[in-house]
């Protein structure tokens, strides 16, 4: 005899046969029968204090494992609110799986309580989006959801689910189908074509890909956030065949930052070796990259005298921003051990005593012997680091030493504020016996302050460093650059007192004077818990290099710090 459960329930087992142990939302009118579901199962749900919270709480487990990670909010402002993480997660490829209530099939459209016209709001945000209106709708749906959110370039996927339709019966379709196991629905129309990776087609790429090697004298690899998963053999590829790499602020980590062959960070902050670098290579080997603007400056002045060569799993990313000479659409894993068994003869001696001398050019700044001095006291076993969006964030991706890509997180291309402290939340609850270190800034820090909450009630281990200059410092850095220090918005007038705010929340503080030794920040570091890290710095502090915007990577300004 077939089965009949609710839509809800239907939803719930499904989610448990993915292995997803706890979700994150926050709930209402809307959406309450899947929260009844929800109650009955073994899944932990995490009470955010707001939508955006939930949604960067469900990144944090997202990005620190590679996993679908879902979430639950209701209709209309639920919906609103939780957009600014959705966006976030689109622009870098984080696969989070949304549900949200909708007001009953009767009622859409009509201006109900807390309507919003959600897939409407949405539809460029996320891979797909799915309005339930039939109940049996919700099996292939959510089978063909879940595997569209982790397939080719993964993403954001949502599911709008009207409150009379959850509490619908579905009868299963076959005793023997495991919920979670149903056959996958095709998707083929939601990618451009992808050809079978036959020995022909990847022998005329591997020869053409040899000889545009072996005739550069410059060749320069440009790595991203897309090719993290490969970092070993990467690693591999570059110390065998001694080819100079950069790479944007979501590949740091990919690279070990002593190795020789590293060139560090391009970009707008990127270093002086990493961007001159850029401006002579003759062949650029672009892998897992967007050529977003914050990476290449302006983008008609980027690599004209160098050949292209762009390996990616999306299809629409080559050539989408820079003509290429070759190029190959494909999961890194599956090309890159081809390029291994390749023996390629490189010429770029003069290039490796040019880099040499560029590396002599001094970007000394005091926040990277702060973050130094901070690293030689951090307690040792499995650690994460997660930033804001700010200074702060471009100083720790400046000089941290990260030891691995997935130990990096932060917001790239949406460059989200308050971002930190919920992702942070995901990825404790995600690795409960890792050390989180999050970097905020006095400004950020107030954009999701409500999930201390969050963070006290599950007892997280995660540490906060406030880097607090009472201003919106990238803001006030470019009013003094391009705004003759004409200062509008960029200044705190009013300044909390951090100590008392955690003593309120029931966190830990510690105000950090780096001027005077790591011995006590030492003892902090090593307490289990949350805490809060404050570090005054001043607000003169710039990130540099800097390049302007619409100046090429080779204008960059090299401005001398005040201290």
């Amino acid at each position: 005899m077939r089965e009949e459960i609710t839509v809800s329930q239907y939803i719930i087992h499904f989610l448990e046969s993915k292995g997803i142990t706890w979700i994150p939302g926050v709930p209402g009118g809307t959406i309450l029968p899947l929260y009844e579901s929800l109650a009955e199962s073994k899944i932990e749900h995490v009470l955010a204090r707001h939508e955006q919270g939930a949604g960067f709480i469900a990144q944090g487990r997202a990005r620190s494992t590679g996993e679908v990670s879902a979430v639950f909010v209701s209709s209309g402002p639920g919906v609103a609110n939780l957009i600014t993480a959705v966006a976030d997660a689109q622009r870098d490829s984080v696969p989070l799986l949304i549900f949200s209530g909708q007001v009953p099939l009767g009622l859409m459209g009509t201006d109900a309580f807390q309507e919003l016209p959600t897939a409407e709001i949405v539809s460029s945000l996320v891979k797909k989006v799915y309005l339930i209106e039939k109940p049996n709708q919700i099996i292939e749906t959510l089978e063909e959801a879940y595997g569209l959110c982790g397939q080719g370039k993964m993403g954001p996927v949502w599911i709008d689910l009207p409150k009379d339709i959850q509490t619908q019966t579905i009868t299963l379709p076959n005793e023997k189908n495991d919920i979670g196991s149903l056959p996958k629905s095709d998707n083929s129309e939601l990618f451009p074509e992808e050809d079978d990776l036959s020995f022909e087609r990847i022998n005329s790429f591997l020869q053409e890909f040899k000889s545009l090697l072996e005739e550069s004298r410059f060749p320069l690899l440009y790595v991203g956030g897309g090719a993290k998963r490969e970092y070993l053999r990467l690693r591999e590829l570059v110390s065998r065949f001694q080819i100079p790499v950069v790479t944007t602020l979501m590949g740091l980590g990919i690279f070990e930052k002593e190795d020789p062959m590293n060139l560090g960070m391009m970009g707008m902050h990127g270093t002086v070796t990493a961007n001159e670098a850029l401006g002579v290579c003759d062949l650029l080997i672009a892998i897992g990259v967007r050529f977003d603007d914050r990476a290449t400056g302006n983008i008609q002045k980027f690599c004209n005298d160098a050949k292209i060569i762009h390996i990616d799993i999306d299809a629409r990313e080559i050539g989408k921003n820079k003509p290429v000479t070759l190029s190959l659409q494909r999961d890194l894993s599956e090309v890159i051990p081809f390029l291994l068994e390749e023996d390629f003869c490189i010429q770029n001696e003069k290039a490796l005593q040019l880099i040499e001398t560029w590396k002599q050019i001094p970007e000394e700044h005091p926040m990277k012997s702060i973050l130094l001095d901070f690293v030689s006291v951090m307690p040792l076993g499995e650690h994460f680091v997660l930033t804001d969006v700010g200074q702060h964030q471009m100083w720790v991706a400046q000089y941290f030493p990260f030891l691995n890509p997935m130990s990096w997180i932060t917001s790239g291309g949406q460059g989200t504020m308050g971002f930190g402290l919920p992702t942070a939340i995901g990825v404790a609850l995600s690795h409960k016996d890792a050390h989180v270190f999050c970097f905020s800034g006095d400004g950020s820090i107030m954009m999701n302050l409500q999930e201390l909450s969050t963070l006290k009630e599950q007892n997280l281990n995660v540490k906060i460093i406030l880097i607090n200059n009472e201003h919106l410092g990238l803001v006030k850095q470019q009013q003094d650059l391009f705004y003759g220090s004409l200062y509008s918005g960029s200044k705190f007038h009013f300044h909390p007192d951090f100590s008392l705010l955690c003593q309120s929340f029931g966190i830990g503080y510690f105000e950090w004077d780096w001027k005077l030794g790591v011995s006590d920040l030492e003892k902090v570091l090593q307490t289990k818990g949350p805490a809060m890290i404050e570090v005054r710095v001043p607000s003169n502090w710039g990130v540099y290099p800097f390049v302007p915007g619409g100046k090429s990577n080779q204008e960059y300004i090299l401005e001398k710090i005040v201290t």
